[in-house]
């Protein structure tokens, strides 16, 4: 039997409506917004942040546990788009709390987008019922962490009861529509008191302004139990992200728990140090805490006005004020603030003779490993760690940090005896893990 070929406008339908349905002319757009990592599709964990964390925060940046789950209630599903194209649609319906403003955006934002809490790509469609909804398209198995904003890091989802909350997680494996509950913006729960404030201890805060940067911002600072009852002079640790170190209340994934770890240390060795913590920006935490721009992000570049601030601003006033060891200083950082830390070692080594750098962001700004093998000199110590499930790329956040090690050990530094590196099985990205990981780090860097 003789066949006869089709016509060729046919050929050329078939072909397109074979492309289209492949994906190739797509990689996973996103219609809304969200990241995040975990095992079940209808599961979201939290654990914090602030990869760049953020905010974390990051910015964003954020417990008494490593991680809290929150079930999520999947009302349909279906799977027709993934085996067709490998790339999952989902909905996320979220319920906000219900003194939320009529005139008021939402938002989500995570490691997708570079955890701006604000952007416009990724707002939220208020629905006839008062939720809000978003649709999102990634490939099939992307793990995202999130979290749902007002527009800001200042007006970020907080807990039941007004705490902090981890990163939010999910898988894309099932294609469907997802439900989500917000009980309570940051700044509403702060101005009412509903967050449970946790400082011990002589923990006092001031305001400084910013002039490299044209803002004003919160300084905390802890003093020793014998600070009151003793000339002694103490050293001196800076570190960022400081509404995150002492106070369960305004932290934005719960607190490092600082100032308690401190006092214990204190009863049980006798060691005493002053800790100035520094708040991030919020919104321009990742600005902030990043020495160079990330192309990819149009964020950052305001790192070293930062550093510049602690060094010639700072650093004179806490020295002049409480009785220092003025060459007896530290500085320490977790993810973007890890990244921060590195940078401001090597910038001002004369300075900054210990850095603990916790969980760093060194992929956000690749070009710190340059500026680390060109520096003439670097910090006395260095302390640097990481967890091995870190984030939505667990090895990408290893390999970055070895990479990191590689060049130290490079630079003459020896590990066990000036550069200490652990690495936390099992351990996530946020503030319970380096919590956990404070007090050796504290005690190796500034203990002997």
């Amino acid at each position: 039997m003789k066949w006869n070929s089709p016509p060729r406008f046919l050929v050329l339908l078939l072909v397109g409506m074979i492309i289209l349905s492949s994906g190739c002319l797509g990689s996973g757009g996103i219609s809304g917004t969200t990241p995040s990592t975990t095992e079940t599709p209808a599961t979201v964990q939290s654990s914090q942040s602030s990869t760049i964390s953020s905010p974390t925060t990051t910015e964003t940046t954020e417990e008494t546990t490593a991680t809290e789950t929150t079930t999520v209630i999947q009302t349909t599903s279906t799977t027709s788009t993934t085996e067709a194209s490998g790339i999952v649609k989902v909905t996320f319906i979220v319920s906000v709390p219900d003194y939320t403003q009529e005139n008021d955006s939402v938002y989500i934002a995570g490691d997708f987008n570079g955890w701006n809490p604000g952007d416009e790509n990724y707002r939220l469609r208020k629905r006839d019922d008062g939720k809000w909804e978003i649709t999102l398209e990634f490939p099939y198995g992307k793990v995202i962490e999130f979290k749902f904003t007002r527009g800001s890091w200042e007006m970020v989802e907080k807990g039941k009861n007004g705490e902090g909350i981890s990163n939010r997680r999910f898988v894309f494996k099932e294609a469907g529509t997802y439900e989500f509950t917000v009980y309570h913006w940051r700044d509403y729960v702060e101005e009412v008191g509903v967050g449970e404030h946790t400082i011990v201890g002589n923990v006092t805060t001031f305001k400084m302004l910013i002039p490299q940067l044209n803002r004003t911002r919160r300084i905390w600072i802890y003093l020793p139990p014998d600070y009151g009852t003793t000339d002694k002079r103490y050293p001196v640790l800076y570190m960022f992200d400081g509404q995150n170190l002492f106070d369960k209340a305004t932290s934005f994934a719960g607190e490092w728990g600082v100032d308690e770890t401190l006092e214990r240390l204190f009863r049980e060795e006798g060691f005493g140090i002053i800790v100035v913590g520094i708040d991030n920006g919020g919104e321009k935490r990742i600005d902030e805490y990043a020495p160079w721009v990330n192309k990819e992000y149009g964020r950052g570049g305001e790192g070293d006005a930062m550093v510049r601030f602690i060094v010639g601003i700072l650093k004179p006033y806490v020295d002049s004020h409480y009785r220092t060891l003025p060459n007896e200083t530290g500085i320490m950082g977790s993810s973007l603030g890890g990244l921060m830390a590195i940078y401001a070692g090597f910038a001002y080594p004369e300075i900054f003779r210990y850095v603990g750098a916790m969980s760093s962001a060194f992929w956000f700004n690749p070009e710190i490993y340059d500026f680390v093998k060109n520096a003439a000199k670097g910090p006395e110590k260095i302390y640097i760690d990481w967890g091995t499930l870190e984030g939505s790329d667990p090895s990408g956040m290893i390999e970055t940090n070895e990479k990191m090690v590689g060049v130290l050990k490079e630079k003459g530094y020896v590990e066990g005896e000036n550069l200490l590196v652990v690495e936390d099985g099992g351990a996530t990205h946020n503030e319970y893990y380096w919590a956990r990981r404070f007090p050796n780090a504290l005690l190796w860097l500034f203990g002997g």
